[in-house]
Formats: structure tokens, sequence, C-alpha cells
């Protein structure tokens, strides 16, 4: 039998929308492995805020009502037309669907080799919020040593890669963590180099203030919510916001004039406006899983489970409870 036949595989589907207890393990049939795709034994998917959302019905899940994106493992078969690509050779993604299974394929492009000195865990747990950081730390802004930045959510996977890359760059990060497990995540945010962290609260602008009396030159938020505008008050002179995500709601309206003191300047942006081609995406990816195996850039794994226990995992992201990734130990 071809290599580039079907096969039956174990994965999790989501059977319906709704909350953790909808994520079943079932026997899938795989499609035909057609030009230019790989197929790739999983050795560990990442789980991630997008998989939440495509278990909710916030974002849509592929045919085959496998979640997941991002993982890890070894190429098992390649189809006509694949170059660069060879069976056995560890790659890793943060783009291809139905991530939660034993195998998962999808256009060559969307994988990437791992180096040698890394492993095939800190790999699977790298990339999805890795390559957001790099765009967001090497992208949106021209920043520069001696530039000031408040990142919020600085506990979190990118939040902590983030911090990294901009302090690597003498960008001094000021972290923002949320009330939850707050001790342990101040001490997370410290470790990725952060010159003081804050926790959310009634006095967060005051507290922003202390560490930082002129304001500062960024604020990264993935937040999003009723509160966001608020981030305008935590500015300095031409100052700018950059909303990347909306975990706790969607962003509100804007009165223009409120950017005029300060001359100040608010940015949306979107990942697939960033990482959307799968050159943008490569070229992020290389140098995040570089970045990981030179030491230059930590990743730290929270919780590991396998394919049954994966209810547990998005319970675990769901109460913000986890400092660091949360990996599905698929072989």
């Amino acid at each position: 039998m071809s290599l580039w036949n079907n096969a039956y595989v174990l994965a999790i589907r989501v059977t319906s929308p709704g909350g953790p207890e909808k994520l079943v393990a079932a026997h899938v049939e795989l499609p035909d492995l057609g030009p230019d795709e790989v197929r790739v034994d999983v050795l560990h998917a990442g789980v991630n805020f997008w998989d939440v959302m495509q278990r909710r019905g916030s974002v849509p899940l592929p045919k085959s009502q496998i979640p997941g994106v991002e993982g890890a493992g070894h190429v098992r078969a390649i189809g006509p037309g694949v170059q660069g690509l060879v069976p056995g050779q560890l790659v890793a993604w943060s783009k291809v669907s139905g991530s939660y299974a034993q195998q998962v394929q999808g256009p060559h492009d969307w994988f990437v080799p791992v180096p040698e000195r890394l492993t095939a865990e800190a790999a699977a747990a790298a990339l999805m919020q890795g390559t957001t950081a790099w765009y967001l730390a090497h992208d949106v802004l021209p920043l520069q040593a001696g530039d000031s930045a408040v990142v919020f959510a600085a506990a979190g996977g990118v939040g902590q890669m983030l911090t990294q890359m901009l302090t690597s760059r003498g960008i001094h990060v000021l972290g923002v963590v949320g009330p939850v497990s707050s001790a342990p995540k101040v001490q997370v945010a410290r470790d990725s180099g952060a010159i003081g962290v804050v926790i959310e609260g009634d006095t967060l602008l005051e507290d922003i203030r202390r560490y930082l009396p002129e304001g500062a030159t960024a604020v990264f938020n993935a937040n999003g919510g009723e509160q966001a505008l608020h981030n305008l008050d935590m500015l300095g002179t031409r100052g700018t916001v950059v909303y990347y995500g909306t975990t706790s709601g969607p962003l509100p309206s804007l009165d223009l004039g409120r950017l005029s003191r300060g001359s100040l300047a608010v940015r949306r942006v979107r990942g697939a406006d960033y990482l959307g081609s799968p050159g943008a995406w490569r070229n992020s990816a290389e140098q995040v899983l570089n970045h990981v195996a030179d030491g230059r850039l930590r990743v730290r794994i929270d919780t590991r489970a396998g394919l049954a226990h994966v209810p547990i995992l998005h319970e675990r992201m769901e109460s913000r409870a986890n400092i660091g990734k949360l990996l599905i130990d698929v072989a």
C-alpha cells in the first residue's frame, strides 16, 4: 500500500460547540496525501487559546472537527513535489489544522525543520507564541534601545517571549500580570527580564507611573475588553498602544480626540497580516527555533498530558492558572 493512501488515526474531535466535555476521542480517517503535502507522526501538540475558541465555536474548525494548529513530530510521508523534507525528519508547525491527533498533514510550506540541538518538546511549545512575539517585537513598531514598553499578560506564553525579545534589544519592559496566582506569575515575568512587574487592579495606572513617570513608548495588550482604552493613559508623548488580541472581550470604540494628548497612536494588529504567507511565517519560525536552541529565548512548559486528558488542559487554560505552555503528549 502506498504511503500516500488514507490512514485511520486516534484524534480528539469537537462533537459540538461548548465546554471541555465536548472534546472526545475518536478514530478518524485522514484524506489521501496530495501533491506538495506532508504527513507527520505527531509527538507533541501545543494547546492554545485559539483551540479553546475553536471548541467554543468562536472560530471555525476544520472539516475534520479536530482542533489544534501547533506541534512537533517526525515526517511520515511526503507527497509528489515536496522538496526539503524527508521521512523521519523532525519538524514543527503552528498553522496546520487538526493537530490534536496521532498524525497530521498539510502543505509542506507550513512545516519547518527542527534544529538538531533542540528537543521536540521545546519545538512544539515555541512556535505559536514565539512567532507572534517575533512580529510584535520586530515588525510592528520601530522600537530602539532605551525605549520602554508595558507588556500585559507578561507571564503568558506570548508575554514571556515578547519580554525576552524586547529586553535583548535594550528596551525596558514593565510587565503586567493578572491577579490569579499573582505571586508565581510575577516571578516568571521578572525571570523574563522585566524591570518591574505590577498586578492588574484598581491602582494599575498609578503603579505603572511609579515605574515609568514619563509614560511608556509602547503598550502591548492581548486582553482587549472594556478597560482597554485606559492603556492610552499609560503612554508617554508619541507613544503607541498595540492591541493584538481580545481574550477579555472586544475592543471598545475609540474617540480619536483622545489621541491628541501627546500625539498618541493605536495599532490593532493581526497575525494573519504579518505571518499569513508561508515565507513570512517560515522566517519567523526559523528565527524562533534557532533562538530557543541557542539559549537566547527560553520556553517554559507548564503541564503535559496525553490525548485522553485534553479536556483537563483546556480547563487549566480557561482558568488562566497555567504559567507556560500546555502540551499534549501524543506519542
